[in-house]
């Protein structure tokens, strides 16, 4: 089965694309930490702008990363083309479909080689290790990654044979199929003109519901099964279920909600970026570490990381309370609430409070040390406050 095929089934389609478009969309960042531990956001590499602003000039970022997903989650593997300079450079990454794209080893070296074949007007590329980017799924030997669509083909052909079944169903318009019994035998001419007269004014869905209307004494006997008799949407649902267990894809992102309710597509909707997009944040992550960044970079300090904390936020409500935590006990100060909501800074906002009761352990309460001003908590609150 190839990649084509399996996307003309729906619930196929609907993973791959609930997947590519979860982590095309998040952002990925470039970070350096310092020999303090700690780390300071940075965007003067070029691995940077590629991934974050422009990795080819036909492609957007989140076209890139998504065709990426597409390919790793119907071939397994994603390769692109390290694009580079007179001085070589890393300048852009080209995608290729995993279709095109031959993994060997040369038997000489033994080092591997790609293959990108139909290229350029039918032509073959070579390309050696360090000139691609290459990330593998799920894999066997940990260097390629496997074909879902080849490991679960059965799956997918059964899901796309109860599609075909239910399409036929109904453009054959079972409701009003049967038998035409006669009393006795009919003419060749009178045969041919009844079964035409009758697939034309009875046959098909936009027919169903019309009248029957038969000449000499015949009758008609229904014998079509209904769809629920046969089981059609009960399999139907088996195989959506099926599917989504392939990709690890909660029912309700692809439009099933049977059995939801607000409390538990919150919840699987949490368990979705936990257990299904973080390994394929991690699988990325340390890919483009390893293979776009130089050894004297990541000995720098330099890495990338996905920003995923727009998945994980919550209502309005559960974020405020989150955030009043945060300013309540002292780990969070005006600015940085802002900041997570996407609003500029504020003069004075970096002030981090601290409850009145707190002191040392063991320490006898300090009312100097301790003291805010009252001013001060009315000045911090309408710092909060103001946009």
């Amino acid at each position: 089965m190839d990649a084509k095929t399996a996307m003309n089934y729906s619930a196929v389609f609907s993973c791959v694309r609930v997947l590519a478009e979860a982590l095309a969309g998040t952002p990925i960042m470039l970070y350096r930490k310092k020999e303090t531990g700690e780390r300071e956001v940075r965007n003067d590499l070029s691995v940077y702008d590629i991934l974050h602003n422009q990795p080819n000039v036909e492609m957007s970022p989140f076209n890139f990363k998504e065709m990426c997903m597409v390919s790793l989650n119907l071939g397994g593997n994603s390769v692109s083309q390290k694009l580079v300079n007179k001085y070589g450079d890393l300048v852009g990454l080209y995608p290729y479909e995993w279709p095109k794209v031959d993994i060997t080893r040369d038997p000489i070296t033994n080092k591997l080689v790609y293959k990108i074949r139909d290229i350029n007007g039918g032509k073959q590329l070579n390309l050696a290790r360090d000139q691609v980017f290459h990330i593998p799924g799920l894999s066997m030997d940990g260097v390629v990654g496997v074909s879902p669509i080849e490991y679960l083909s059965s799956a997918i052909r059964l899901g796309l044979s109860y599609e075909r079944f239910g399409v036929n169903f109904y453009k054959n318009g079972a409701n009003s199929s049967g038998v035409i019994e006669y009393p006795g035998a009919l003419a060749d001419t009178a045969y041919e003109r009844l079964k035409k007269d009758f697939a034309k004014s009875y046959q098909g869905l936009a027919n169903t519901g019309k009248p029957i209307i038969l000449e000499g004494g015949a009758k008609f006997s229904q014998l079509a099964i209904k769809p629920a008799d046969a089981q059609l949407i009960e399999n139907k649902k088996f195989q959506l279920e099926d599917i989504a267990r392939i990709y690890r894809v909660p029912l309700h992102l692809i439009q099933n909600l049977d059995g939801a309710t607000f409390s538990n597509i919150e919840q699987q909707s949490l368990e979705f970026v936990m257990y299904t997009m973080l390994p394929w944040f991690k699988r990325w992550e340390e890919n483009v570490n390893m293979q776009l960044l130089t050894p004297l970079e990541r000995k720098a300090g330099f890495y990338l990381e996905f920003n995923i904390s727009s998945l994980l936020r919550g209502d309005m409500q559960s974020r405020a309370m989150a955030y009043a935590q945060g300013r309540q006990w002292g780990w969070l100060s005006v600015n940085d609430i802002r900041k997570l909501e996407n609003m500029p800074p504020i003069p004075n906002g970096d002030i981090y409070m601290m409850p009145l009761n707190f002191t040392e352990a063991g320490k006898a309460p300090s009312t100097t040390e301790s003291a805010v001003p009252e001013a001060l908590a009315e000045e911090t609150y309408k710092m909060m406050t103001r946009r």
